[in-house]
């Protein structure tokens, strides 16, 4: 069963951003115009649960119960089904660490774990940590099949250049934040026990206020979380062209009508890296699938197969 996400797009796009490690456009086309995100907002869930756990508000070794059902914008309970649900999430009831909810929701793109983890960290966080990046074309202003809100008009939207630059504040590490010591700072599952928070995850949204930084950097801890989910992504589109000893990681998002990617290619450690993301509406997936493949090969001939 396919459930509605997105109005059916009105015409045929291709849209894509590359940039260097320093954020520098190397090549763009429509780079800021927006489109319905799918999965690719997951990136910004991340985004936002990593810098919770960087600030102590969130324990990724807590547990919680699995769950599919959650609260709508209406107040009302829903739960995920059809299309929508991922068949290796544990069942309802099942212990599951927030850990495990960030890795499944990037590497198999699991909508319960991206729910979950949203109402832990609240909404308003991401949306907090999509201004601090000042990403002028994303908004996150629902739950993945939230019908209500679908109803009242809400949507995710993303753009290429605002993927972008949301994958390179994930991999690159922050020097100021890359300290030996600089991991078990900030991650308080990785303290002595006696210093440790609780180990029951925090369902109250956090508040990202606290953080200092007018950029969302993350700790070493956090950067090598990321780099791994993204590494092991089980639904790839822009790295099936790129040579398998090339460095990256990727996180991919359709629905009908709508087709995406961002990845990051190179070590994300050294000058060579590159951050390329593709959006595609209007096309079949074979047609958006084989577009998305000739912008690596003619953006990044030296990477490709």
């Amino acid at each position: 069963m396919s459930i509605p996400t997105a109005a059916a797009p009105d015409r045929v796009s291709v849209s894509f951003c590359l940039i260097d490690r320093a954020g520098g456009v190397l090549a763009a086309e429509g780079a800021d115009r927006p489109y319905y995100a799918a999965s690719t907002i997951k990136l910004h869930v991340l985004l936002t649960a990593l810098r919770a756990a960087d600030g102590g508000a969130l324990d990724l070794e807590a547990t919680v119960p699995a769950t599919r059902t959650f609260t709508g914008c209406d107040g009302t309970r829903f739960t995920l089904g059809g299309d929508h649900l991922d068949p290796t999430h544990p069942a309802d009831g099942a212990a599951i660490s927030v850990r495990d909810l960030l890795r499944r929701m990037i590497d198999r793109s699991s909508n319960e774990a991206t729910n979950h983890l949203v109402e832990l960290i609240g909404i308003d966080a991401v949306d907090e940590t999509i201004q601090r990046l000042e990403l002028g074309a994303t908004r996150m202003e629902r739950l993945i099949g939230d019908a209500a809100a679908l109803e009242a008009g809400r949507t995710n939207e993303t753009s290429a250049e605002d993927l972008a630059r949301t994958m390179l504040a994930l991999v690159r590490r922050d020097e100021a934040t890359a300290g030996p010591d600089a991991h078990r700072a900030r991650h308080p599952a990785t303290l002595p026990a006696q210093h440790r928070r609780s180990t029951q995850a925090r369902h109250s949204a956090w508040d990202p206020r606290a953080a200092q930084s007018p950029q969302p950097s993350l700790s070493t801890a956090s950067v090598e979380l990321a780099r791994a989910a993204l590494r092991a992504q089980q639904i790839p589109l822009i790295t099936t062209a790129v040579r398998e000893d090339v460095d990256h990681g990727s996180k991919s998002g359709w629905v009908d009508g709508y087709r995406h990617d961002v990845a990051f290619l190179g070590d994300p450690d050294g000058e060579e890296l590159h951050v390329l993301a593709a959006m595609t509406s209007g096309l079949q997936p074979q047609e958006a699938d084989a577009r998305i493949a000739q912008l690596v090969r003619d953006l990044l001939p030296a990477a490709t197969a």
